[in-house]
Order: C-alpha cells, then sequence, then structure tokens
C-alpha cells in the first residue's frame, strides 16, 4: 500500500465563487495554498515527506482569518508555486496508486475541486480514508472531549514541539497519532463509499427494505426529478408507489415522504445524500414500513411545513422591488 497521510491550507475569499462541473454549478469550497504530506507504512511510520506552498489564482488575496491561523503572509502566497504546477508536483511525488489518508473529512473534497480547476485529473485519488473514524474505534470519544488534531495530540501525550495550522507539521502530527492505532487493522476493515452511505442511511434502522445505492451523479434533486431514483416500487407486490407531494428534510442531508401502494397501503421512501468527494452526490434509498408513530410524525411535520410554505409565499407577494434600487425591497403593509 502506497499510504499518504496529508494536510492541506486554504484559502477562501470574502465572497463565495462558484464554477461549473459539467453543467453543474458547484461553489468552491477553498484554494489550495500550502501542501504537507507524508509517506507512511502500516504502523505509522514516516518513509517520506513533501510539502509546497502553492500561489493562487482565483482567491489571490490572504483572506485575514486565514492568515491569523496558518501565520502565512501575502508574501508567502506571491512566492508559492502556480498552482498547477504545485499540484502536478504532489500528484507525481505521492503516485498514481496513492491512498491518502487525512484528519476528517475536509481536505480531499477541497483537493478534488482544485484539481479539476486546473486541468488536472479529479478521479485522483480512488481511496481516501478519514483517520477520525479509526481513532474513534480504539478510543472512544468521552463527553466533553475535542476531536481536532490538536486535541487528541494531546490527549495521546504526544509532544508538541511545532505549531499547528502548518501542512507538513499537521500531517506529522497525524502521523504520530497513527502510531497510536491499530492501523493496519482500521485500514483494512475501513468500509467502502457504499457502505459508508448505507451505514448513514440506515443507522439502527432493522426495518428497510429495498436498500438501493445511487452513486457519482450531479443533480441535488435527482431524488424528486430522477426516474431512476424517484420510481420505487412496493416492497410487497412491486406495484408502483405514489408519492406525495411534499418531501421533507431529514437531518442535514436527508428527505423523505409517504409513499402509497393502492393494494397494500402506505410507506415511506427515505433518501440519504452525501458529497464525500466534492463534486458528485451520491444517494441511498430505502423503504420502511407505516407505523402509527411514523404517520403521526408525519402528519405533524408536513402541516407545518406547508403553513410555512403558504407563509412564505404570503410575504413574497407583499414585497415589491423599490425603483431603481435592484436587489432592495420594501414590504407593502
Amino acid at each position: 500500500m502506497n499510504l499518504i497521510v496529508f494536510d492541506l491550507e486554504w484559502n477562501i475569499g470574502y465572497q463565495p465563487r462558484t464554477f461549473q462541473y459539467h453543467g453543474t454549478e458547484l461553489t468552491m469550497r477553498g484554494e489550495i495554498i500550502q501542501i504537507g504530506a507524508a509517506r507512511i507504512n502500516d504502523r505509522g511510520d514516516v518513509l517520506d515527506t513533501f510539502e509546497v506552498n502553492l500561489r493562487p489564482r482565483i482567491f489571490r488575496k490572504l483572506q485575514h482569518h486565514i492568515a491569523k491561523v496558518t501565520g502565512l503572509s501575502q508574501g508567502d502566497l506571491d512566492a508559492g508555486l502556480p498552482m498547477k504546477e504545485g499540484l502536478q508536483k504532489f500528484l507525481d511525488w505521492a503516485g498514481p496508486d496513492a491512498e491518502l489518508a487525512e484528519w476528517g473529512l475536509d481536505d480531499v473534497p477541497v483537493l478534488k475541486q482544485n484539481l479539476f480547476l486546473n486541468g488536472l485529473d479529479e478521479s485522483w485519488p480512488a481511496r481516501w480514508y478519514d483517520l477520525q473514524r479509526i481513532f474513534l474505534k480504539t478510543y472512544p470519544r468521552k463527553e466533553g472531549e475535542g476531536m481536532t488534531l490538536e486535541s487528541v495530540v494531546d490527549r495521546l501525550g504526544i509532544p508538541k514541539e511545532e505549531p499547528f495550522h502548518n501542512a507538513l507539521d499537521d500531517a506529522l502530527y497525524t502521523a504520530r497519532v497513527c502510531r497510536k492505532l491499530p492501523l493496519a487493522e482500521g485500514l483494512a476493515t475501513y468500509p467502502t463509499d457504499e457502505e459508508l452511505l448505507r451505514e448513514a442511511l440506515l443507522g439502527d434502522d432493522t426495518a428497510a427494505r429495498d436498500v438501493q445505492v445511487f452513486p457519482d451523479r450531479l443533480d441535488h434533486d435527482d431524488y424528486r426529478n430522477a426516474p431512476e431514483l424517484n420510481r420505487v416500487n412496493c416492497p410487497e407486490c412491486g406495484t408502483p408507489l405514489t408519492h406525495d407531494e411534499v418531501w421533507l428534510k431529514r437531518g442535514n442531508t436527508g428527505y423523505y415522504t409517504r409513499s402509497t401502494c393502492p393494494y397494500c397501503g402506505p410507506w415511506y421512501v427515505r433518501f440519504k445524500l452525501s458529497r464525500r468527494d466534492g463534486l458528485h452526490w451520491s444517494f441511498g434509498r430505502c423503504t420502511d414500513p407505516a407505523t402509527p408513530e411514523a404517520d403521526a410524525r408525519w402528519n405533524k411535520q408536513r402541516a407545518a411545513f406547508v403553513e410555512r410554505m403558504k407563509k412564505k409565499k404570503s410575504a413574497n407577494r407583499h414585497k415589491k422591488k423599490v425603483p431603481g434600487k435592484p436587489g432592495l425591497f420594501c414590504c407593502i403593509v
């Protein structure tokens, strides 16, 4: 295994920026200004290191909060390697078969967006790991314990010899954390993307039927609009279900609706969405049997949602644009 522990520092703008990805508008998460990485074995021993500062081409001005956290200056950014050259240097050092590991889930999506925006292969890496997941299997989180890299370094008694929020130093701290873990076992048993999505969808739900995963899609609203996702058959008799017109939010990235079979009665169709790579949506879908408790919850939440939509529609009708002031509205009372 060619395992790379890595960390990124990235710059952001004072206003959001979007870009087109195969016809879909995405929000840019950040522009990389520093890469630090360590090649390690499955015991966490460091075999090689890499670091580079990059010169951003989109968010060229260093945001003040980023400067404060990283200690970088505008001069550091201006002196960095051109973005594409620095990214290619990292790809060449890591190798096409590299598997990346990071502390959390933030850096790989930023990396993939930046690769795409600079004309490089955003399908790399094909496999990556969230080391927090492996850590928590060995050291379950107690109440009040943080999960920042620094808090975990303190918890494990690892000496703090360098500042945090320097990409290479953070990668090396992460490698030292890896030496305290059953890393080989954690990597060998790490779930696939499909298994992660099924886990997020189902939790401890043992009654779900017709569990399916639809990976690598571009449109967030495919759960409502794409026939291959939205057409669901009754788990009992196979007759197509008819969905309610309302889809309710469930958690941060879930949606569900009440769906009816003319022969077997009501069901609940649920979706869980994931954009783990920062570019594509993956959808997990299941069908749950209707219960009195689920029906009561649905009726209450649906009624509240419909009432909110009525109020929103009414408020919009009573807004009037102020002449000569684009985007400025007054309220008619």
